[in-house]
Parts: C-alpha cells; sequence; structure tokens
C-alpha cells in the first residue's frame, strides 16, 4: 500500500537518496558523470537538508512510501516563474518503479493541493534529451512553450519548458 504524505526533515536523506539515484538513472550524458558517480548524494543531500528544515510557506515537497521505503516524491515551488502560479521542481520515482502509474500519482496529489489553494497555472522545465519525460507530460496535457538552457553541475544542457495554463487539465489527467 503506498502512502502519500508531506515530507519532513526525518524524510531528506531518504528523498536526497532517491534523487541521486534518479539522476543517476535518468540524466547520464545530460550531467556529468563525474558529478553522477561522486558527489550527487552529498550535494542532494545538503539540498534537501537545507528545503526539509527551512520549507517557504507555500512550497509542496510530497513523499509516497511503501513498507519496503520511499517510493517517489514531488516538490512544488509557489511564484517561482512569472506568469505561473507554481513550478514544478522535482518528480522522482525509483527507475525501477517507472511506467507503473506512481508518478502521475504523485503529481495530482501536489495539484489537488495546487487547486484547492486557487492556483491556476503551473509549468515545470524538463532537458529536451529526456524523451520520455517529454512525451509523460505531453500526455498529461502539458504544453511546451520556451527552450532555454539549464546551467549545472558544470554542465550547459538545452532545456524545454512545458506549461499547463489551466491547471484543471493536469488535474483531470492525473486522475485518468
Amino acid at each position: 500500500m503506498t502512502e502519500f504524505r508531506d515530507a519532513g526533515l526525518v524524510d531528506a536523506d531518504a528523498v536526497a537518496a532517491l534523487h541521486a539515484e534518479s539522476w543517476r538513472a535518468h540524466y547520464r550524458g545530460i550531467l556529468p558523470d563525474a558529478y553522477l558517480d561522486g558527489q550527487v548524494f552529498q550535494e542532494r543531500r545538503a539540498f534537501w537538508q537545507d528545503a526539509l528544515r527551512n520549507p517557504r510557506v507555500d512550497d509542496l515537497t510530497i513523499v509516497s512510501a511503501e513498507a519496503t521505503g520511499l517510493t517517489g516524491f514531488v516538490s512544488v515551488v509557489r511564484d517561482g516563474e512569472p506568469g505561473f502560479g507554481a513550478v514544478i521542481e522535482n518528480l522522482h520515482v525509483r527507475p525501477q518503479l517507472c511506467g507503473r502509474g506512481l508518478g502521475r500519482r504523485l503529481l495530482g496529489e501536489a495539484v489537488a493541493r495546487l487547486m484547492a489553494a486557487g492556483v491556476p497555472s503551473a509549468c515545470l522545465w524538463v532537458y529536451d534529451v529526456n524523451e520520455a519525460a517529454i512525451g509523460f507530460y505531453a500526455r498529461l496535457g502539458g504544453i511546451p512553450d520556451k527552450h532555454g538552457f539549464d546551467d549545472f553541475a558544470g554542465a550547459r544542457a538545452p532545456d524545454t519548458r512545458i506549461v499547463w495554463p489551466d491547471l484543471a487539465v493536469l488535474e483531470r489527467a492525473c486522475k485518468s
């Protein structure tokens, strides 16, 4: 049975480990191997300890967990991008669980809270070579609207902003 709940500081190490595992599985060729094979966990650990120790009032981090441990997480920042009520900063599922609907369910949990708070729209950025993620977001009604570059960990990778101008579209897609 999967439980969805707000992440707390006690979850920081598990979220960081899952985040690092996901990046190692999906971001090879995007982020440098030296980073992925080296400091990714420590860097993500410092990031999540700070984020979960000092959360901003309207931001969300929701985890999914089973008896065996954390299975995924989603994090959302409110007002992080002009013109959008929320930015989906992270959506990660254990690599062996991809394709089973957990990402959609996690996103649905976050969207339900955003809708209840009156948030009208959302967006996210995805690496252009991450075709699986782009396809996933397209199936959920996401529309590519802007291109840019992400500079992170010594890499510069092209990325695309995916938008939901009407968050109700994403809400319906997450329920289907």
